[in-house]
């Protein structure tokens, strides 16, 4: 069996009290520009960590995961691209930013989204869906017990159905 190597990608998404949470790039091509808390994975690291740690680096919120919120391939000239999006919860509101790789984090109703300018499409396509909430795939565990975390997802209202 061989082994597919791509670049992996995760953003945290947090909607809270009518509001998301969204961050401002500092500097770089999207220096300004606005999105969720996002990053690479680093290696030996799960998706999930890496989401949380992202989310923890770019606003200094403690999160917990409580669901995908979506995925986007691309094919890249170098090799398949994966983003995934987490849905998460937050207890504290304390935001603070380096300013080195994030200028700003702050909390926006759905109205302030309109004026923003957005790292990319996908961002700003997550950020609305935040406020629809039409689909969160749910982390199921597993029956089987495990050493390493195994994540199994499926749509919220979805039981019974595809799996």
């Amino acid at each position: 069996m061989s082994q597919l190597l791509c670049d992996l990608g995760v953003a945290t998404r947090v909607v809270r009290d009518g509001h998301i949470l969204l961050v401002q790039e500092a500097k770089g091509r999207h220096a300004g520009r606005w999105g969720l808390p996002k990053g690479n994975v680093d290696d030996n690291e799960s998706p999930e960590n890496a989401a949380l740690r992202e989310l923890r680096e770019e606003t200094g919120l403690e999160g917990q995961l409580v669901g995908l919120a979506g995925v986007r391939t691309a094919l890249q000239s170098n090799g398949p691209a994966v983003f995934l999006c987490y849905e998460a919860t937050v207890t504290d509101d304390q935001l603070q930013t380096d300013g080195d790789e994030i200028a700003s984090a702050r909390w926006f109703s759905l109205d302030g989204l309109k004026s923003l300018e957005w790292v990319s499409e996908t961002m700003h396509q997550l950020a609305v869906d935040g406020f629809c909430r039409s689909t969160v795939l749910v982390n199921q565990r597993g029956l089987t017990p495990r050493t390493n975390p195994y994540a199994v997802y499926r749509a919220a209202g979805a039981h019974g159905r595809g799996r």
